[in-house]
């Protein structure tokens, strides 16, 4: 029972949450600061809050329905009593970080490889193969990492 391919993927989800310097996640909201979390840009639509909470929300969503018990939503992933809308960008990262170690917790406790090709459920209903659930998180990630880095440096242009 080989577990080579599940630590590869450990490690590259690692790597697009906060490991790789230029293109993670955490490394795009690095530079973020709390006065850029709720400006929205001439001609745009999500602030940083909007971007953090889907991300950490989406990440949440995917491994509680293929690893847990399914029944988390976009609106019950946030677990403070205050609404997110309101939270500071402390609490927000702290929240995608638990959301992102859930998501490595469950990776771990998988026993083989084999186990990437089981299919599972999404939380919009389709079954889709373990790896292919892990490899949408890692994109994800990376691709709203983007979106951050697009976003803070338009908000830093109007300065």
């Amino acid at each position: 029972m080989s577990r080579e391919v599940l630590e590869h993927l450990i490690w590259s989800l690692e790597q697009s949450f906060r490991k790789k310097p230029e293109h993670s996640l955490i490394a795009n909201l690095s530079s973020v600061t709390t006065d850029d979390l709720d400006t929205v840009v001439p001609g745009g639509g999500r602030t940083m809050r909007d971007l953090i909470v889907h991300c950490g929300a989406v990440k949440m969503m995917h491994a509680n329905h293929a690893f847990g018990d399914a029944t988390h939503t976009f609106w019950t992933t946030w677990y403070q009593e205050d609404p997110i809308s309101e939270a500071s960008f402390g609490d927000l990262l702290e929240w995608l970080q638990a959301a992102h170690e859930y998501v490595i917790d469950s990776v771990k406790h998988l026993s083989d490889d084999d186990e990437l090709v089981a299919p599972r459920p999404t939380y919009w209903g389709e079954q889709w193969q373990t790896r292919r659930i892990l490899d949408a998180i890692a994109v994800h990630d990376v691709y709203h990492a983007g979106e951050i880095n697009h976003l803070r440096a338009l908000l830093h242009q109007a300065e």
